[in-house]
């Protein structure tokens, strides 16, 4: 007598097969976004200040947004500010800290809260961050001053590696404070979720398999 559900093995086997692996990959995948946050956060306490004097080109000023604020992250986002400074070295972009997000009756952003008041400053120098994934939407936002991603090429035509996160105040209205890297506890706690779903799936689908063996009667 043939055995019911037998040809629908092969089916569900390597079906089952397949999320398993893929609730596997996707533990592993955070588990090493845990330690990625976790080297970002030493890479960026180590890193040395340094202090940088120049001319600011208020009239270049751009604003990373929907940006928390750095000493309160509960509060209502708001924008980086982002100006370049020319040295004697050359023209490097700083992200000058945190400015609530305010607009002027055109719906332009209003920068004069972030008018500079010092010509120099003093913070940690980063990499320019680099556009990950194959999904990428516009650089800017709802007015090309205000930006969604880091892009230099926006604000200047020189050209920049690096550029500097403020530690020093160059306006009263400006908090120069660095924003807060992600939690790596998120990541840890995303990977054991899925280790925790990758464990059960197996259980499950016995359990199920048993299930539906026991509703068919002996031949």
């Amino acid at each position: 007598m043939k055995i019911p559900g037998v040809p629908t093995l092969f089916f569900l086997v390597p079906l089952a097969l397949g999320v398993e692996a893929g609730l596997l990959s996707l533990a592993n995948w955070q588990y090493h976004r845990y330690h990625q946050r976790l080297t970002e956060q030493s890479t960026f306490a180590s890193r040395p200040t340094v202090t940088l004097k120049g001319t600011f080109y208020p009239e270049q000023t751009f604003a990373l947004t929907n940006q928390p604020n750095p000493l309160n992250p509960e509060a209502e986002v708001g924008w980086r500010i982002l100006t370049p400074l020319v040295t004697s070295s050359g023209t490097i972009i700083i992200d000058r800290g945190y400015l609530p997000a305010t607009l002027n009756k055109d719906n332009s952003p209003n920068f004069s809260p972030a008018t500079p008041t010092e010509d120099e400053v003093t913070g940690v120098l980063l990499p320019i961050p680099a556009r990950k994934g194959w999904l990428q939407g516009p650089d800017t936002t709802t007015h090309p001053n205000l930006l969604a991603f880091l892009n230099p090429s926006l604000i200047t035509s020189t050209k920049q590696t690096h550029y500097l996160v403020a530690r020093t105040s160059t306006s009263p209205n400006l908090t120069a404070v660095p924003p807060p890297l992600p939690a790596p506890s998120r990541h840890l706690s995303y990977a054991l979720q899925w280790l925790g779903m990758a464990l059960a799936f197996p259980v499950l689908c016995l359990f199920g398999w048993l299930k539906n063996r026991r509703s068919y009667p002996r031949p």
